[in-house]
This record gives C-alpha cells, structure tokens and sequence, in this order.
C-alpha cells in the first residue's frame, strides 16, 4: 500500500498525518509527505523551501520514532494549487491512499472551497478525509 499524506503544518494535517501513520503502521505501507508551496503570485522563495524541508523533515522524525522504516518515507515538495498537485501526485506515483485533514470552516470562509474538499471532488484515488474534531487513541 501506498499512502499520501499532505503536510502544512496545520493541526488537520497533523491529525491526518497519525492517522495515516497508523494505516502505514499496520499494512506496512510505504508512505510520502507530500508539501506545496501554494504559487498565490509569489515565485518560489529559499526560506519557503526550507521552510517545506524543515517541516517534512520534522514530520518524518516523529514517523521513523513512531516505528515507520525510513525507507519507507518519501518526502516531496511541489510548487502549485495545493489541490491540483495533491491530486497529479497521487496519480502519477500510482498511490493507494490519500490521507489528508480538514480545518472544518463553514460560511464565509469556505466559500472559496477548501483544498480538501476540491481534493474529494477530482482524486481518481481514495481519500481519507481527517475530521477536525478526531481524536487517536
């Protein structure tokens, strides 16, 4: 199995990240962390990258010290929509799993669609959508 997990640092990303470390853990699965630098008319900055690093880098720590083989962590950083790249990477590295969190706006804020939700409406791949309010174990 293969999982894709997209990582920015907020608290859903997090909880889908324990989630999906738990599925990694049990179906010995090969997992990537995947970040995106959102392209909002910023070109691509070094301290947005290192920023991207030190983020994957930090999350597959705190995998490999959970007990997920190194090897079996992949991370990836992509510059775009977040949505769309989440979607073509998915895709294209031929993964079983989308693993990702959601920040449970409502109203205003979601008007704009959340990339979760534009995730769930064109992933030809399974998503595992991460409630706000879920608490592991």
């Amino acid at each position: 199995m293969n999982i894709l997990i997209p990582i920015d640092g907020s608290a859903g990303s997090k909880r889908a990240a324990k989630v999906g470390l738990r599925i990694a853990k049990t179906h010995s699965a090969k997992i990537i962390l995947f970040h995106v630098i959102s392209a909002t008319g910023h070109k691509r900055k070094k301290w947005m990258e290192e920023g991207a690093k030190k983020l994957l880098s930090l999350c597959t720590d705190a995998m490999v010290k959970a007990g997920i083989d190194a090897d079996n962590i992949t991370t990836i950083i992509e510059e775009g929509d977040p949505a769309a790249e989440i979607v073509e990477t998915a895709e294209l590295r031929g993964m079983d799993r989308i693993v990702i969190g959601t920040h449970g706006k409502t109203g205003l804020k979601k008007l704009t669609g959340s990339v979760t939700e534009k995730v769930l409406r064109h992933s030809r791949v399974l998503v595992l959508v991460v409630p706000p309010k879920y608490e592991m174990e």
